[in-house]
Order: C-alpha cells, then structure tokens, then sequence
C-alpha cells in the first residue's frame, strides 16, 4: 500500500511538473507572438511613413507643374485709337472738274498731323462775282447715302457738286462756293476759277445745284 502511495504521489507531483512546463511554454510563445507583432506594427508604419514621402513628393511635383502654366504670357487689351472730326481750319479746299458735263468735284485736304473723319453732307452756299455780299442760294442735298470717312495727314477726300445750267440768257453766274464742312460751323470759301457757271436767277433756294455727301473718289465713283 505504501509503495502504490508513493507511486501516486509520485503522479502527482510528475503531474505538477507537466503542468508548470506547460504554463512556461505557453508563457514564452505568448511573448514570441507579442514580439512578432510588435516587429510586423512597426514594419507596417515604417511603410505608412514611406507612403507619406511618396504622396509629399507627387505634391512637389504638381506645385512645379502649376507654377510652369502660371509663368505664360497673358494678351492685354489695347486701348482703341479715337479719330477727332475733320475741321475747316486743318482743311484746304479745292475745285476741278470731273469729266462729266453739269458737275464739279469739291476736294478737302487733310493738313492736320493726324487722321481725321466726317460724315455726311457738306454745306454749300454759291457766291457771285461781286464778293460775299452777292450770294446766291444754298444748294439742295440729293438722296445718295453717306459713309464715315477717315483721311491721313496730306490725304483727300471729295464731294460732287451737281447743277442745271441757265438756258434762258438772264442766269446768274457764281464763280465761288462758300463750304462748310460736315458738322462743323465754320466756313471756307473755294473760288471756282474757268469752272464758274450760270444757273437761273430764281429767288430762294432754287433746285439748280445740287451736292452729295464726302467721299467721292475720282475714277471710283461715290
């Protein structure tokens, strides 16, 4: 009896011993997983970290690109060029026959230092041989349409003046015009010379002459 007690206690204390060693494997595995899992965290920021500088240097990248597109040239507006109304004063007037019988083509010259434009019809008063105080009437505007025109210094531009000559003896003969440009007040007077001619000498503004607006243009037509 005693030796089956010695034989179980010897059981139980082998038992024992199993069991502790068991306890300390575990122990030790426990702590082998804990520290592989702590290497494979720090493995896995370390990659996290190396994602960041990839993402920061495609940043850099797309800053370059932008400051690139942001150095090209940019088109600025210009400012449009006005062009002051033509004035008698930086006018020089002219008279001189066109080809065609009845009518006589009026020049305007620019002698200003720049461009210069009108539009429309001019005025025109016809003035006798005895000087200013012998005017005749003021002649009739016809139905052609006008253009804006633009003349460079020393250029010119025209106008025609049209008439039905006297053909009853008692005429009256003008052999100047007074004219004013379009849009403007002042006159200047334009001596017609060997063009002198003779309409009736009706009183009042008798539709004997007859002119277009500027902008004829000799060997072109209006």
């Amino acid at each position: 009896m005693r030796v089956k007690k010695m034989s179980a206690l010897a059981l139980v204390v082998a038992a024992a011993g199993l069991s502790l060693s068991a306890c300390n494997g575990s122990d030790g595995s426990s702590a082998s997983a804990n520290t592989s899992a702590s290497s494979t965290a720090s493995g896995s920021t370390g990659g996290q970290g190396s994602t960041s500088g990839s993402s920061s240097s495609g940043s850099s990248s797309g800053s370059s690109s932008g400051s690139g597109k942001g150095s090209e040239p940019t088109t600025q507006p210009q400012a449009a060029t006005s062009v002051s109304r033509c004035k008698a004063d930086n006018l020089a007037f002219s008279a001189s026959a066109t080809g065609v019988k009845d009518q006589i083509v009026v020049n305007l010259k620019n002698n200003g230092a720049g461009k210069c434009s009108m539009h429309g019809f001019p005025g025109v008063q016809l003035i006798g041989p005895d000087g200013l105080g012998d005017t005749g009437p003021d002649a009739a505007r016809t139905d052609v349409s006008g253009s804006t025109v633009t003349i460079g210094s020393g250029e010119e531009t025209r106008f025609l003046l049209h008439f039905i000559p006297d053909t009853s003896g008692s005429g009256k003969t003008y052999t100047r015009l007074s004219v004013t440009p379009p849009d403007e007040k002042v006159s200047e007077i334009v001596n017609l010379n060997d063009l002198a001619f003779t309409i009736s000498a009706s009183s009042g503004n008798a539709p004997d002459v007859y002119v277009d607006p500027v902008g004829y243009h000799v060997g072109y037509g209006k």
